[in-house]
């Protein structure tokens, strides 16, 4: 069959680029033209046909699940790993705290400061990170502490925890998470220790901080720090998460009812002032909670498994 010169010539610049590997200067010195001229040429190549790119991986479409979710909430990172609705949720968890892990790993910076709220996810995440180096990173809660009898998921030993991982300093929030009613909450914070922690809370570097869907079932339930009274409260109020030290509407705005008035810690309006906020979620059922978060502009960085992904979108 007889192709005309420009189709030939289009034919050899692609083979060269796609094929041989070289570069559009080296492929423009060969042929006589600008490398302009290589780059239009290419272009045209993809439009009309000639051309079509695949990427060969099974990663291609958790990958561009995150660049869909960067693009439509103005985020700076975010990784998805992939699941589905047979993985068992621990062991997708699992996976998302490990990816969680890797990210902060290659974050560590000298000097830098990192905050801390609580829960099941952190705990994971704190497992799965190697043991290094860091004297100068200095760690702090965000929020304030749960009861001992549930120490694994509280917010000084997460802390303490990390800071044994990256041999750095950390620091402690001698406070309760939820106070047991709102006039212990108010002279609380009216108190110097809280002022201090909370105000090393506001100026760290580098936040990670758990999601919780109240109206479902979040660490606060688990661990029976709401009662039945309280779940009508947040169901009445339109609550639709919690994180921090706020339950949250579906505009990201801390709702201020009488529970999270009690709780103790930064309110979601104090991420906004925080340069890189991690936010770690797992299972369809977090979208609710995750998605006003996003929309209020809480959050840069995101590490999600694919089901929660999808809801997101």
């Amino acid at each position: 069959m007889k192709i005309s010169e420009d189709r030939r010539k289009m034919l050899k610049v692609v083979t060269m680029y796609y094929e041989q590997g070289l570069t559009q200067a080296t492929i423009a010195k060969k042929i006589g033209v600008s490398r302009p001229v290589i780059s239009k040429i290419l272009q045209q190549s993809r439009e009309n046909g000639m051309v079509t790119i695949s990427i060969k991986d099974e990663s291609v479409y958790t990958v561009n699940l995150g660049l869909q979710l960067e693009e439509k909430y103005q985020l700076k990172e975010v990784i998805v790993v992939a699941s589905n609705d047979n993985i068992q949720t621990e062991k997708a968890q699992m996976e998302v705290s490990k990816a969680a892990a890797f990210y902060l790993e290659n974050q560590l910076k000298p000097a830098m400061s990192i905050g801390l709220s609580w829960g099941t996810t952190l705990a994971d995440m704190i497992d799965a990170i190697p043991y290094s180096s860091f004297p100068t990173i200095n760690i702090c809660p965000l929020v304030g502490g749960v009861s001992s009898e549930h120490l694994y998921y509280d917010t000084n030993h997460l802390v303490f925890r990390l800071s044994e991982k990256l041999n750095c300093q950390c620091q402690y929030f001698y406070v309760p998470a939820l106070a047991e009613n709102k006039q212990l909450a108010d002279t609380l914070n009216q108190t110097q220790l809280l002022g201090k922690a909370l105000s090393t809370a506001k100026n760290v570097d580098f936040a990670i901080i758990g999601v919780g869907n109240p109206n479902e079932r979040s660490t606060w339930q688990k661990l029976g720090y709401l009662e039945a009274k309280d779940i009508e409260i947040i169901k009445k109020t339109g609550v639709k998460g919690d994180a921090v030290a706020s339950l949250f509407d579906k505009n990201g705005q801390t709702v201020n009812n009488e529970i999270s008035e009690r709780m103790l810690g930064l309110k979601v309006e104090d991420l906004i002032n925080i340069p890189n906020v991690m936010v770690i979620g797992c299972g369809k059922e977090k979208a609710e909670s995750i998605k006003p978060l996003l929309i209020g502009k809480k959050c840069s960085i995101l590490v999600v498994d694919q089901l929660l992904a999808e809801g997101l979108l």
